[in-house]
């Protein structure tokens, strides 16, 4: 971003503010010429189709902003503000505000202001785009996949495309940097199972309807589809709920389970990055409900960004990023974060040598642990790939505010004494019950027999390493991976080191093994994850 555009763009940010507070003010005008002792205020949200409660203003000239529910309205005198098809938000009354002249100006420059509004919001937020719906439907199903586009379309605000095939929109599912839905209508498997590898690998909101088949519900389930709907069952208002919920689930993401995850290596090029980016990426994956953050410490020239974005020069790093002092994900955009997909982001590391002497400075630290700070509240995982396990300032730092430290290692002398050493410093500072070990490349011609380390080392009971993953050699896969600057999860997301770190995160409760099977009274299956 140039200095005029990151100038225009806090002007935009200031002019928003100012439209906001105005307002205000023009609501309390209601209040004061009419009747109404109170009101509030919805701004209508199109991914949702629903209007999201915003702030209230009483007689008292008070402004309140505590009511979380939207059930606030429900008994009151309501009046939507809509201009050429754009709605824009809903007030509620408490009392019948009246007709006068006086009232039917402030209506209508209530509008004006809420236009300029809007226009303001689409162009530094980006919320005036709408949601995608794309149906795929087999050649007997194309009469009811049009019923449902029709339906759809009087109750949802969304755009809603019928295709042939999902061929067809893999790349512009794949620029987008919001989550669509897809809808298969279907008579049996046949093009689900021409899709498999493509759906498998989506990281879209999936829904299929077809007949009342269990195995056909189950096949879906295998296919990450969210739910299962019957045709002799269906009814558009159920299809309209279940994807309101689902925009919900992409809205409420933010939960409070995030996850500080560490990793470090106990020396260079066992494997610490390559980890790391494919964790970041099953995970993200594998929870499409939330947003994983891969962050890329490495002392050295980070490669990361080679892997992830295919840039082998980035113009931004770490380093631009935390000294920008900027905490939303749209700006920090600009100044070194990545948006690799919908649900997945990561942070540009540095380039230059010379910059490894920044990143131990107090400015730095300090500057780095309000970053994470900050942005935490956005982000459900956030991976830190801290290179080599050292005890500098900014790796002890790192290690003291993850929630889990997880160490890199081979099966082999040099590496397994070191280990030693650093597992004893993580001991004296208290952070023991932090670690995970991984041995990498465990299965080695020349690696160290686990049961032989305990006494190679003599070590006692308090200084036992458990190694409590093993992640077998597999290079066919990372050898080919590593040539083409590649993501393993990517292109081989079969083969045995993805599904070896699979099986770790799994078995960590990162995220859950099967789409559970419900039954309800308004669909034939649901599967939810």
């Amino acid at each position: 971003m140039t200095l005029d555009t990151y100038q225009i763009k806090i002007a935009e940010k200031k002019e928003l503010d100012i439209r906001n507070e105005n307002l205000i003010e023009v609501l309390k005008f209601y209040i004061l010429f009419s009747d109404v002792t109170e009101l509030s205020f919805f701004e209508y949200n199109y991914e949702l189709n629903n209007f999201i409660y915003n702030f209230s203003v009483n007689k008292d000239e008070n402004f309140i902003k505590e009511i979380e529910s939207n059930d606030v309205y429900k008994n009151d005198i309501t009046v939507v503000l809509e201009e050429d098809d754009t709605i824009y938000g809903m007030i509620a009354f408490d009392n019948f505000p009246g007709t006068s002249e006086v009232i039917k100006d402030l209506f209508k420059k209530t509008v004006e202001l809420l236009n300029k509004r809007f226009k303001l919001q689409s162009e530094l937020l980006s919320q005036e785009s709408k949601l995608d719906i794309f149906i795929i439907s087999d050649k007997f199903s194309n009469g009811f996949a049009d019923k449902i586009s029709k339906s759809l379309n009087i109750l949802l605000n969304a755009n809603i495309y019928i295709k042939e095939t999902i061929s067809s929109i893999i790349n512009q599912l794949k620029e987008k940097t919001k989550k669509s839905i897809i809808i298969y209508t279907v008579n049996d498997e046949s093009i689900l199972d021409i899709d498999k590898n493509i759906l498998e690998g989506l990281n879209e909101f999936l829904i299929v309807i077809g007949p009342s088949d269990y195995n056909l519900s189950l096949f879906c389930g295998h296919l990450n589809v969210y739910n299962y709907l019957s045709k002799d069952e269906f009814l558009p208002e159920q299809l309209k709920n279940i994807i309101e919920e689902l925009m919900h689930q992409v809205q409420n993401k933010y939960i409070n389970k995030n996850k500080i995850i560490a990793v470090a290596g106990i020396s260079g090029g066992v494997g610490t990055t390559t980890i790391s980016m494919n964790m970041a990426n099953i995970l993200a994956k594998k929870n499409s409900d939330k947003n994983i953050l891969y962050i890329d410490l490495s002392s050295t020239k980070a490669i990361s960004n080679l892997f992830l974005e295919q840039n082998p020069l980035p113009s931004k790093t770490i380093i631009d990023l935390v000294n920008s002092d900027q905490y939303d994900i749209e700006l920090n955009l600009e100044h070194g974060l990545v948006r690799i997909r919908e649900n997945f982001y990561s942070i540009n590391g540095i380039q230059k040598h010379i910059d490894s002497d920044f990143l131990e400075q107090d400015v730095f630290i300090e500057k780095f642990l309000e970053y994470i700070s900050r942005i935490s509240e956005k982000f459900n995982f956030i991976i830190i790939d801290t290179g080599e396990a050292t005890a500098s300032a900014l790796n002890s730092t790192i290690y003291d505010i993850s929630n889990e430290l997880w160490i890199l290692t081979e099966m082999s002398l040099p590496h397994i004494s070191k280990l030693k050493t650093f597992f004893s410093l993580m001991r004296r500072a208290g952070l023991k019950e932090k670690l995970t070990f991984l041995v990498n490349r465990y299965d080695s011609a020349n690696a160290i027999s686990v049961a032989d380390v305990s006494s190679i080392l003599n070590t006692t009971n308090e200084d036992n390493l458990n190694f409590d993953f093993k992640i077998p050699n597999d290079y066919a896969t990372l050898g080919h991976c590593w040539n083409y600057c590649e993501l393993a999860t990517e292109t081989y997301p079969k083969s045995i080191f993805v599904k070896k770190l699979e099986e770790i995160l799994l078995d960590r409760n990162f995220f859950k093994e099967d789409i559970q099977l419900n039954n309800n009274k308004s669909s034939w299956f649901n599967f939810f994850k």
